[in-house]
């Protein structure tokens, strides 16, 4: 025999024994993906009895609720709507009474000024009227008592001049 025969069937042996390993590896890889799909599998329908039920009745609790949760909304959106409103006419009538307290303190105010003036022209008036009499009087009794005293003593004594206050000039 000759080297290149020998040679092939050496090649020809190794190329089998490969193929052959090839095929072992790729029959233990699908054996062992067969088992993890039936792994997979199973776990899948365990998953899909518990898990069904549970989607199942929160689907039904949710379409029994919408409708609620929808008129809440709704009734939400109404309350907000009424309370800006009420808000608004608050605020109006509020505006409206502090302009009239304010005008009505205007004229609490002019009346009272005015009332105050009047009482301060009264009093001064008052207070001419009474004290310009009084002095006078006072004036024409002390020019009696002078000439009586002329009359009784015949001389006039020397006496300090009194000094007459002012006081009933101020009011």
């Amino acid at each position: 025999m000759n080297t290149q025969t020998i040679a092939q069937i050496v090649f020809d042996a190794i190329a089998a024994v490969a193929l052959l390993v090839q095929a072992t590896v790729i029959l233990v890889a699908y054996v062992t993906v067969r088992k993890a799909m039936k792994n997979t599998h199973s776990d899948i329908q365990e998953l899909r009895t518990t898990v069904i039920p549970m989607l199942t009745r929160s689907k039904e609790i949710l379409e029994k609720v919408a409708p609620r949760v929808e008129s809440v909304a709704v009734d939400v959106a109404e309350i907000a709507r009424v309370a800006k409103e009420q808000t608004a006419r608050i605020s109006y009538t509020t505006d409206e009474i502090l302009a009239r307290v304010h005008r009505q303190t205007s004229r609490v105010d002019n009346m009272v000024t005015n009332v105050v003036d009047g009482v301060e022209h009264a009093g001064n008036v008052f207070a001419d009227s009474v004290s310009r009499p009084v002095r006078q009087v006072t004036a024409i009794l002390a020019s009696v008592k002078a000439f009586l005293n002329v009359l009784t003593k015949g001389r006039r004594y020397e006496r300090p001049a009194e000094v007459v206050t002012d006081q009933d000039m101020f009011v």
